[in-house]
């Protein structure tokens, strides 16, 4: 099981923190894999409307066990 994050409320602030709010106010598909050291081993950014290839971010997540 992994923990997931959603910037819901307050509007925009984890989207900022990491860089992936967009000039439109809007904040892009980005996903972060950290390790459990806190270590960010990849990441992958993808504008709002396309959708990540589960099968690169499994492999991904296989990596880090």
């Amino acid at each position: 099981m992994y923990p997931l994050l959603s910037d819901f409320w307050p509007h925009g602030e984890v989207t900022k923190k990491y860089n992936a709010l967009t000039e439109s106010g809007f904040g892009d598909r980005v996903i972060y894999l950290i390790d459990k050291s806190g270590i960010i081993r990849f990441i992958e950014r993808n504008g709002i409307d396309t959708l990540p290839d589960n099968e690169t971010i499994f492999a991904q997540l296989a990596k880090l066990d």
